[in-house]
């Protein structure tokens, strides 16, 4: 019996037969020079090879499948000298993250192309992945951040009617509202370290014309693995939107390994501190109304600073008499425990003997060409070294568990921490989720208001890449402008 349905290859105008395999039983179309027409089947029938649109189509909804599958891959960050697979992953897999409410509506829509042209090869990655993104999407804009159980169900009661219209109504649908343009303050030196005349500045991001300000300044520390990086990577829109609501955002500069130590930037959050509690009256600051936080390495420092503000080993001589305390500190995927950061990133694997690099030297000619003519070896030799521990630290945590200790946040929570709000992917590989919500449940077991948002498919830095659209960056917004809204 003939196929019910038959799709030729053939050249317009040849004469086609049909020819019996005699060992599958199949029948093949023939041309009248007894060449074999080459189809596939579909189900039952067989069809055409695809032509550009449906090869097109095809390629486009594996690319959506492998995208919505990072969404649920958790990746493990390991030293460069081993395989670093979850490294190589991680930007893709931010930016699937980012990207996932487009992926999810593109693979819905290409699954049903795939439906209507009878194309398995389209129909089913494209319609998994657009489902798989569609749920990844309402995972993340579901969670319940716990306010009510942090200040009480009538936390919403305390914000003022202004302020609410101004923030984002929901958690998970829909890219960031435009806000006009704060003033913004570039380069405004907080503190001149005496012996060098290094100074350290900030970004001042204040309210824009016309809205009042709120009397509350969010001290912010970016990230960079204790290692890299400065100011305003990736803050931007996030800044901008709370700074639309009446507050003041100061975007500090600190140093890093190897100009200083963690105590050192410690002392660096906490001279931002008083230096802006010597300004308040400039910047319309009430100086009992700031917060501080950061994003990993700086959300690691800015608990160190609110916890601990006068701690004798983390605080600087100079400021030993100063009012350090803050309002709140908000901790955006920051590491809680470097004892367990440690382990989670692989480094027993590297020798803590290793000599570090000659961070003064030359950089070669290629490099220069690459990062630029004022870049410093120091910076580049940072690339393959950034976080790790034994050198920024001066041993493991074998040989120096003490300063592990007395530099992690988690060892210094009690009934005097200021609140708290901890937002943290649940896939984040470089700052480990598990002593985080150790440190929460202490919080809460020693009377701290915390507010905790574990995120579900969401991985480290994931504010950063595009986080008008983000739904993970949106969340974090949305947390932030409450609690700072809370407790103003």
């Amino acid at each position: 019996m003939l196929p019910r349905a038959v799709v030729f290859a053939a050249n317009r105008g040849a004469d086609c037969t049909l020819d019996r395999n005699p060992t599958t039983g199949r029948h093949y179309p023939l041309t009248s020079a007894g060449e074999t027409i080459r189809y596939r089947f579909l189900g039952s029938a067989p069809v055409a090879r695809m032509g550009g649109t449906e090869t097109a189509s095809a390629v486009g909804a594996k690319l959506l499948l492998g995208a919505s599958s990072l969404l649920y891959l958790p990746l493990r960050w390991r030293p460069v000298a081993q395989f670093p697979i979850g490294g190589l992953l991680w930007i893709p897999k931010l930016l699937a993250g980012a990207l996932s409410p487009f992926v999810a509506g593109l693979g819905l829509v290409l699954g049903l192309f795939g439906v209507v042209r009878r194309s398995r090869a389209i129909a089913v990655p494209a319609g998994v992945a657009g489902v798989a993104a569609a749920l990844a999407v309402v995972r993340i804009g579901t969670q319940n951040a716990g306010l009510d159980r942090a200040f009480g169900p009538e936390w919403s009661q305390r914000l003022s009617g202004r302020r609410k219209t101004s923030m984002i109504d929901r958690r998970w649908r829909g890219r960031l509202p435009r806000v006009p343009e704060p003033r913004r303050e570039r380069d405004v030196t907080y503190w001149t370290d005496p012996d060098t005349g290094r100074a350290l500045r900030c970004d001042v991001w204040r309210p824009p014309p016309g809205v009042e300000p709120s009397g509350l300044a969010f001290v912010y520390l970016g990230g960079g693995a204790w290692y890299l990086l400065d100011r305003d990577l990736g803050t931007g829109p996030t800044f901008r939107h709370l700074a639309a609501q009446g507050h003041v955002i100061v975007n500090v500069e600190y140093r890093t390994y190897p100009e200083t130590d963690i105590p050192g930037m410690v002392g660096e959050a906490k001279r931002a501190i008083a230096w802006l509690k010597s300004t308040a009256d400039e910047y319309d600051v009430d100086p009992d109304r700031i917060v501080i936080g950061g994003g990993s390495a700086g959300a690691h420092l800015a608990m160190l600073a609110g916890y601990a503000p006068q701690h004798p080993d983390l605080t600087p001589p100079e400021l030993s008499d100063s009012d350090l305390t803050v309002r709140g500190v908000v901790s955006l995927y920051g590491q809680v425990d470097l004892e367990a950061t440690y382990y989670h990133l692989g480094q027993q694997a590297l020798n803590p003997d290793d000599p570090e690099p000659d961070w003064d030297a030359p950089l070669p000619p290629w490099a220069r060409r690459v990062f630029g003519s004022d870049a410093t070896s120091g910076e580049f030799q940072k690339l393959t070294v950034a976080g790790r521990l034994d050198w920024l630290l001066g041993g493991t945590p074998e040989q120096v568990p003490d300063r592990y200790a007395i530099q992690s946040p988690v060892h210094h929570v009690d009934g005097d921490c200021p609140p708290t709000l901890l937002v943290h992917g649940e896939h984040d590989q470089m700052a480990p989720i598990s002593p985080v919500r150790r440190m929460w449940r202490h919080l809460e077991r020693s009377g701290v208001p915390v507010v905790a948002d574990f995120l579900p498919h969401a991985d480290h830095g994931f504010d950063l890449v595009l986080p008008a659209w983000s739904p993970s960056a949106r969340v974090a917004i949305y947390d932030i402008e409450r609690f700072l809204a809370i407790l103003e």
